[in-house]
């Protein structure tokens, strides 16, 4: 039975830093992740531990936020396709940067209760571990970390983008959600990783070919088993249909969805056409068979663009869309509109037309 409960606990070589960061002495800044497979010796505690028990492999940093004062959160990724042979993972520790000793344990995370099983890359079916590690840092103000660039893309961080579509275009999340599916789906066939450096060429030309479109919404939805049926007419590309509600759709939207990580073995071994169809309060899917078990997917919906007037998603008081500049309106370079009202003379009432009005009003 394992002598500590799981979760983070800090090196002496990290508290020893907070020390010599706050001092001004240096910066907070993580450098690498390791992985163990062992138990802590009696005579250790994570505290003195230096090394995670029984090392096996450096993992990735793959990210890091701050969810509360005092609290750093490090996301560290495990991946299949670099195991040779497969172990259960019981700790994780993190490094840090000191200007006197060089690298130093910063963090230990226990892991021996619920150690997490990484399969090796011999494994018919592939995985990519992501561990959440907190670590704390007091009143440490900036902390950064080596981010390795063969970090993999996730929807939880597909998730986070997905909030700044519209202040960063390079961050559209539906062309990224697009180009992380389709991608996923070509790589797993033929056995490859998708890195960052790869998500991020997708996205480029993502945008360069649907910048033009207005983005409209996005929508999770999930594709029963039970639901899918028989299709009414042959197709060498399906044969069967799945017809999902969704009431914000209609035939005038292009669709951009992908299955979310968990689902895409699910939808590759029945053959699920990678796309979909748009109709009048639903969105439809093809397969070839019926899938094993559920999917989850993530639909984006867009307005046409370059397109003519028809093609365009016109702007309600309940719904975003595009509006035709009218006479009397003014557009400058920058999209500022302006209004300029004009009078004529002959719409301005004149000393006499007041004297006529006011004389039938009070009859003098």
């Amino acid at each position: 039975m394992a002598k500590y409960e799981d979760g983070s606990y800090g090196s002496a070589a990290g508290i020893a830093l907070i020390a010599k960061v706050l001092a001004g002495r240096c910066a907070m800044k993580y450098t690498r992740v390791a992985v163990g497979k062992g138990n802590i010796p009696d005579d250790k505690t994570p505290k003195t531990m230096t090394e995670p028990a029984d090392y096996v492999m450096d993992a990735v940093i793959a990210g890091i936020t701050n969810p509360v004062d005092g609290e750093c959160q490090v996301t560290v990724q495990i991946n299949s396709a670099n195991v040779d042979k497969g172990f259960y993972c019981t700790a994780v520790v993190l490094y840090a940067e000191d200007p006197d000793e060089g690298e130093v344990p910063y963090t230990y995370l226990v892991l021996e209760n619920e150690p997490e099983w990484i399969r090796p890359a011999s494994s018919i079916v592939g995985k990519l571990a992501t561990i959440d590690l907190i670590a704390a840092v007091g009143d440490v103000d900036t902390v950064t970390a080596a981010i390795d660039p063969e970090a993999i893309a996730t929807v939880a961080a597909v998730n986070d983008l997905l909030q700044r579509h519209n202040e960063d275009p390079e961050a559209h999340a539906g062309i990224i959600m697009d180009a992380v599916g389709s991608a996923m789906k070509k790589l797993e066939e033929s056995g490859q990783i998708m890195d960052q450096k790869t998500v991020e060429t997708m996205i480029r030309k993502e945008i360069a070919e649907h910048g033009s479109g207005g983005y409209y919404g996005t929508y999770f939805l999930t594709l029963a088993a039970s639901g899918w049926k028989q299709a009414d007419e042959e197709s060498p590309d399906y044969s069967y249909i799945y017809t999902a509600e969704l009431p914000d759709s209609t035939s005038a939207l292009i669709p951009s969805g992908a299955p979310l990580l968990g689902s895409f073995h699910i939808a590759e071994d029945a053959g699920v056409v990678n796309g979909c169809e748009t109709g009048d309060g639903v969105v439809k899917f093809y397969s070839k068979e019926i899938p094993a078990a559920d999917i989850s997917t993530c639909i984006i919906l867009f307005g046409k663009g370059g397109g003519g007037e028809s093609d365009l998603t016109v702007a309600t008081r309940e719904q975003l869309g595009h509006v035709k500049i009218g006479n009397g309106i003014e557009v400058t370079e920058d999209g500022t509109i302006s209004a300029n009202a004009k009078v004529s003379e002959d719409q301005i009432a004149t000393s006499d037309d007041t004297s006529e009005m006011l004389k039938e009003i009070y009859g003098e």
